[in-house]
């Protein structure tokens, strides 16, 4: 038998006395007991194998986290909050639900790099406007 499906190969004989298994079965042909209703089963065995999967991994999602913390507690990073909170439901999600985890913990990054970047810019600024208010104007006489 191939396992694949299809019925038993031709002159097989049922062993236990033709009352159950392939032919004659009150439940359609199914020898595991109609659990598949009318017809049977679509195929018996295991099928081929399926593609290998990697376990989930939750790594990035912590550096982002502890990233978007850290944007928080050390400079204005006012868009580092939402990038924290994403980067938390990011974790939760990874053995559940891998690829919403995934694109989450993608927002949590750009929203980091928005934090990062937003946070120059108004250093720039700033800087800019302390060496603009300069007082450069006061006379000395020699």
């Amino acid at each position: 038998m191939s396992g694949y499906g299809g019925g038993p190969p031709p002159g097989w004989q049922d062993p236990y006395g033709g009352s159950q298994g392939w032919s004659g079965d009150p439940y359609g042909g199914d020898p595991y007991g109609g659990a598949y209703g009318p017809g049977g089963a679509p195929g018996y065995g295991y099928g081929p194998p399926g593609v290998p999967t990697r376990p989930a991994s939750n790594a990035s999602t912590i550096a982002a986290l502890v990233c978007n913390i850290a944007g928080v507690v050390l400079c204005c990073g006012i868009l580092s909050i939402p990038g924290a909170i994403t980067s938390a439901i990011a974790m939760s999600r990874v053995e559940t639900d891998p690829d919403s985890a995934r694109k989450l913990t993608i927002w949590s990054w750009v929203l980091f790099g928005l934090s990062v970047f937003i946070g120059i810019i108004l250093m720039i600024v700033y800087i800019a406007v302390i060496v603009m208010s300069e007082d450069y104007s006061s006379t000395t006489t020699y």
